[in-house]
């Protein structure tokens, strides 16, 4: 298929304008300039349909535009669904109804869930591909660097959430869950599909998809929200600025400030203005690659997160690495870093490059028509 002559439509008509921790407002925009960067013409689907233009490809993040999917694949037309998430924490159900159309493809950001996919949907057309990013939108700034240290997220009650749990699942059940967590929280690097592998052999316990999808929608939020916490408190005695909702108060002390409310295009500022970013990598996200990293090493500024292996190789050493079951020596490497402008620095700028030079919207975009190709 000669990109000349290929037509890519992207679902969703998004303004780029969006909460703050909304980065999804974004993608739309980005992707048609990466299309249109290497040569292939791509407009939304609104677009299309206000200029009588038929697309030989349509592409929607998570379930964007999804009254229009039916039209397309019965117009033999691909349609991609581009998960962002895990497929198994949202969408699941979406997947599986178009599963069984050969022009229907799903990108997956979540390459530890690849498995899984093929576990319980095999007969789906699936691949790995992380988001990208759009660095028109995210710039480098010319300007101080007046926050120690930063993070961007949110947090729901995670107390109130295993409470509910508790009385609203039956004893065995929510006893699972609980001991799936704890194994989350202690080996961060295992995604939900090895927790339950390892229960499997030694447990003998058998989870259907219904089941399956219970325990992803059920704990994900819970290990993510409690990981969070645990970084954030190793800091209790730095300057630590955190721009999210929710009940923090509860369950941080110390030098934190929280910060609520704001734009996504604020976020381009404030993250331009941090000397060191935080990023606790969500459990649904096992193997994937969150926009914040992207987004701060964009605009140069050091990012200190939990040890990670998809991380470890995209970025090497331009990422600074801490223990993500104690983060016990977190706080020796903020403090190092926050003195050490120099060399903090040169590892942001460094990841910068790489970011540059493989993760833009158009190599995403090119990788795409790659696989068309085959």
């Amino acid at each position: 298929m000669n990109k000349e002559d290929v037509i890519v439509a992207i679902h969703g008509d998004d303004s780029g304008v969006g909460g703050r921790y909304n980065a999804i407002a974004s993608f739309n925009n980005g992707l048609i300039k990466g299309f249109n960067d290497i040569g292939v013409k791509c407009y939304s689907t609104k677009e299309c349909h206000e200029k009588s233009i038929l697309p030989n490809i349509a592409i929607a993040f998570n379930a964007s535009g999804l009254p229009l999917w039916q039209n397309f694949l019965n117009n033999n037309i691909i349609n991609i669904m581009w998960c962002v998430d895990s497929l198994f924490y949202q969408n699941f159900e979406i997947a599986q109804q178009f599963a069984s159309y050969k022009n229907f493809i799903l990108f997956n950001s979540c390459s530890k869930d690849t498995e899984a996919i093929k576990t319980y949907l095999p007969k789906l057309i699936q691949g790995y591909i992380p988001g990208g990013i759009d660095l028109e939108f995210w710039k480098k700034q010319d300007t101080e660097k007046e926050y120690d240290i930063t993070f961007f997220g949110s947090i729901d009650d995670y107390d109130a959430m295993i409470e509910k749990l508790k009385n609203t699942m039956p004893e065995l059940v929510f006893k699972l869950m609980m001991e799936f967590c704890e194994v989350a929280i202690n080996f961060p690097h295992l995604s939900l599909w090895e927790i339950y592998l390892l229960f499997k052999k030694q447990m003998g316990i058998e989870l259907d998809l219904s089941q399956f999808i219970l325990m992803s929608k059920s704990i994900s939020y819970i290990i993510t929200y409690k990981q969070r916490v645990k970084m954030i408190q190793a800091l209790k005695d730095f300057n630590v600025t955190i721009f999210g909702e929710g009940p923090w108060e509860k369950y941080i002390t110390g030098n934190i400030k929280l910060v609520k409310g704001g734009d996504i295009r604020e976020t381009v500022s404030l993250m331009n203005k941090s000397k060191i970013t935080l990023h606790s990598q969500p459990f649904h996200l096992a193997g994937g690659i969150h926009d914040r990293i992207l987004d701060a090493s964009a605009v140069e500024t050091l990012i200190l997160t939990g040890q990670n292996t998809t991380l470890k190789s995209e970025f090497g050493n331009s990422i600074e690495f801490c223990n993500p079951v104690n983060y016990e020596d977190i706080a020796q490497k903020a403090e190092y870093y926050l003195k050490n402008e120099d060399e903090r620095c040169a590892k942001a700028k460094e990841a910068s490059k790489i970011v540059k030079a493989k993760h833009k919207w158009s190599d995403r975009a090119k990788s795409i028509m790659d696989i068309i190709d085959t």
